[in-house]
């Protein structure tokens, strides 16, 4: 058939690029020149440049391919989105791996193309030049469509696709129509179905089981979701990738660019990567980003169709992640648990040499990932925990083994609030004691100093809590819960120090499914507290459904009624040889920051066998503690050093040998060390 530059012009599909073997993708001015230029030269045009086949990659020159495997058409999805396109139906599951942790799959659900079947009907035929009329019908125009017409037998079994007719449908209306004419079936024919497409190897069944006549008009129905039946098609299968950048309108946009002015990127940041046209002019067009700068994407290759305010584009990765293979709808595969995070997927259909479809014929389907969530995984708060504290040393008090009696709702546990109560010992000795005594009953506390409790403040008796709740007029008397934190009530004498507490809170963090297993049992969470005596703590954990019931633990009942973190280090003092009677028996020793001690003793290499050797320690002029070396013995008392006053900075160590004892026949004892812990 002879063609004039004018309907080669006219006839050329309106699409911003078409696909042709030898060509690739090409801007349509660059095909539109190039055929031209064929015509001009006399050279034949192949009008089944459409048809594919594997092997030599020859072509056919009749309805189907030759005896060579072909490549199937593209899949087809289920659902239309917003646009009337056809598109994957995605819905999401979620699964528990092996580790116990939480996985995301998503379902993809398909169009599975169907295979000619051995049938009494024939191949229909049909006119080769169908008749497209301006009123009548709902098509828009401007466009080009491709048809063909497929026979359907008595028992419902489907034949190969007839011949593939183009229908060019001109500008200017809206109410285009398009017959097929010439419509013939063989005997064994009882109807037929009609597929239509935009381009010869993307065409969905519009029409089913329609009765045999010599013509069918299409006055615009919907575009289904039934491929014509594809000898090709082997198997499908699908990819992910993800979106790196949300959608944004194209509000910046040249011939090799698209930004927008709000944006904030990290210059180069999206370098190498691929920007996508969404929606809009230009939709589905994808370039790669040469550079970027804060507000625009700089492309390596110019759009086919330049953007505009209409168009949406997004930042997605350069390559695909394998899903799924499969030959049957759905596609099942596992995704990131990202939640809120956007994924590309794409279902490409292949023959059984696994040779698949165009990628850019491919339906592409956005799906936002919403994650296993704790709905999936705990249905309510988590139980309320138990735990332990214990001193460390060094200023570090650790928390440790943290169970549960059920390790349900445990599962999706992020956090831990640990409220830690204490008594800072730079601050000892208390001043605050008990104006009278109390019993196991009453719940009134008078104490020396009006003013030093508040209300919900938990201070500390002996080895009991007690929670302010009360506070009199006065200051000085308050009403107080006792036996907090789960502490034991004690009766107290008249004259026992009080301690008010201060707190502080460490917030834990936890990864899902931690709890259960192997590396739960050896927690532990370092909390650095230099210098205090921890009396209680309280423990909260936090799931995704929120918070459970405080644990309180009351930690009093030791020697020191609680757990002293210190500092870490010692002090000595050291005396060479025999020992007399000295003021200063050693250099002062000049105490560099403040200091808690944790007790004090001394020790003499050989002890003195007529009396014992009394020592003095001080600070500056201040008494800090009196340690005595029985006769005979080598080792002084230990003094506790909580409730003693703590070393001050710039202080001056002081130590006095204030008695020992010698006769002709003994020795006072010698080689004298002083230890003060910290």
């Amino acid at each position: 058939v002879a063609l004039s530059s004018t309907q080669v012009e006219n006839s050329l599909p309106n699409r911003d690029q078409l696909c042709h073997p030898g060509l690739g993708n090409q801007p349509l001015d660059t095909l539109k020149t190039h055929l031209l230029s064929c015509l001009a030269n006399g050279v034949h045009l192949n009008d089944n440049w459409y048809v594919q086949t594997a092997g030599n990659g020859a072509e056919s020159s009749g309805r189907q391919p030759r005896y060579e495997l072909g490549v199937p058409r593209p899949l087809i999805g289920s659902v239309l989105n917003e646009d009337g396109i056809p598109q994957f139906e995605i819905t999401e599951t979620y699964a528990e791996g092996t580790d116990g942790s939480a996985r995301v799959e998503v379902s993809v659900g398909f169009t599975e193309p169907t295979k000619p079947q051995a049938t009494k009907a024939g191949i229909p035929l049909l006119s080769l030049s169908p008749l497209s009329q301006a009123t009548g019908g709902a098509l828009r125009g401007d466009q080009v469509l491709y048809y063909a017409v497929t026979g359907i037998d008595g028992e419902g079994r489907e034949s190969a696709p007839s011949f593939i007719v183009r229908a060019v449908i001109p500008a200017g209306t809206d109410t285009n129509r398009v017959t097929l004419r010439g419509l013939s079936v063989g005997s064994g024919t009882a109807s037929f179905h009609v597929y239509r497409g935009r381009n010869p190897q993307q065409m969905a069944r519009i029409a089913a089981s329609q009765a045999i006549a010599a013509t069918y008009v299409d006055a615009g129905e919907s575009d289904g979701f039934v491929s014509p039946p594809d000898e090709n098609f082997f198997h499908a299968n699908f990819y992910w990738r993800l979106e790196l950048q949300g959608e944004r309108a194209a509000a910046i946009a040249t011939a090799a660019s698209v930004g927008h002015s709000g944006l904030n990127m990290i210059a180069n940041e999206w370098r190498s990567k691929t920007v996508r046209i969404v929606s809009g002019r230009g939709m589905g067009q994808e370039r790669r980003i040469e550079n970027n700068s804060e507000t625009t994407c700089i492309l390596s290759v110019a759009w086919g169709t330049i953007p505009d305010s209409t168009s949406k584009w997004v930042v997605v990765e350069p390559s695909w992640v394998r899903g799924a293979t499969t030959a049957t709808s759905p596609a099942v595969f596992e995704v990131p648990n990202r939640e809120g995070a956007t994924i590309h997927v794409t279902g490409r259909a292949a023959n059984a040499n696994d040779r698949e479809c165009l990628a850019e014929l491919s339906p592409i389907t956005r799906w936002r990932i919403l994650g296993a969530n704790a709905a999936q995984l705990d249905s309510n708060v988590a139980p309320t925990p138990s735990f332990s504290l214990s001193s460390v040393g060094d200023g570090t008090i650790e928390l440790h083994s943290i169970g549960f009696p059920t390790l349900v709702n445990t599962r999706t546990i992020s956090a831990g609030t640990l409220v830690t109560r204490y008594w800072d010992e730079l601050q000892s000795p208390s001043t605050l004691v008990l104006r009278q005594s109390v019993d196991g009953l009453t719940d009134t506390i008078v104490v020396s100093v009006a003013g030093r409790l508040s209300v919900g403040q938990v201070f500390q008796i002996d080895g009991e809590l007690l929670t302010v709740s009360v506070v009199s007029v006065g200051g000085d008397s308050v009403q107080a819960t006792r036996g907090s934190n789960n502490s034991t009530i004690e009766l107290h004498n008249s004259g026992a120090v009080v301690y008010p507490l201060d707190q502080k809170t460490h917030i834990l963090p936890f990864g899902r499914d931690f709890f259960g297993s192997p590396a739960s049992g050896s927690f532990s969470y370092n909390c650095h507290l230099p210098g205090v005596r921890v009396a209680a703590a309280d423990l909260i954990l936090t799931n995704g459904r929120g918070n459970s019931d405080e644990a309180k633990r009351s930690v009093t009942g030791t020697v020191d009624y609680g757990l002293r973190t210190l500092q870490g280090g010692q002090i000595s003092l050291q005396v060479e040889g025999w020992l007399a009677i000295q003021e200063d028996a050693t250099p002062p020793f000049m105490v560099e920051s403040a200091l808690v001690m944790r007790d004090v003793f001394a020790v003499v290499g050989e002890a003195s066998m007529l009396g014992p050797i009394v020592l003095v320690l001080r600070q500056d002029e201040d008494e800090i503690c009196t340690l005595t070396i029985p006769a005979g013995g080598t080792i002084s008392n230990v003094v506790g050093g909580f409730g003693l006053t703590p070393l001050r900075s710039g202080a001056r160590l002081r130590l006095e040998i204030e008695s020992v004892a010698q006769s002709a026949e003994s020795t006072p004892g010698s080689d004298l060390t002083v230890t003060i812990r910290l």
